[in-house]
């Protein structure tokens, strides 16, 4: 039985929604971590926090995890999640219907708010995957 924790964070610059996520084993270890693009359709900073949650939570199942311990500094994703909040906007609803759907492929789950702090490395990738967007160069197309 492998048992993991997930840490997630999502944020959004100039349109782009950028999600990261880092998987540790019960040492400590980082097993995997991802920073990606995850929309560009301007949502907002908590369509990008349920996106990172929803990479995390699909890498952990693709590895094989049984047990995850979900950490996030999103207190509205983990309210909506576990029921605390209700979700009333349509696009919220539908991706912490989704997570609720993913967690019901795990053995057993835990839920948790950290705070910034705690969460630096997934934060970190999200970041990274701005820097790298703003020092990336254009191309231009060849004149024929």
């Amino acid at each position: 039985m492998i048992e993991a924790i997930l840490y997630s964070d999502g944020g959004i610059r100039n349109g782009q929604m950028a999600a990261g996520f880092v998987i540790y084993n019960m040492s400590g270890e980082e097993m995997f971590s991802k920073g990606h693009l995850c929309g560009s359709d301007g949502s907002s900073s908590n369509i990008a926090e349920y996106r990172a949650l929803i990479s995390g939570l699909q890498s952990s199942l693709k590895i094989g995890i049984d047990i995850i311990h979900i950490h996030s500094d999103s207190q509205l994703v983990i309210k909506q999640v576990i029921g605390a909040f209700r979700t009333k906007k349509p696009e919220l609803k539908e991706h912490r219907d989704y997570i609720l759907e993913l967690l019901t492929q795990f053995e057993r789950h835990t839920i948790k708010w950290v705070p910034r702090r705690e969460n630096k490395r997934a934060d970190a990738l999200v970041n990274a995957v701005f820097e790298k967007r703003k020092n990336k160069k254009c191309s231009k197309k060849k004149q024929k």
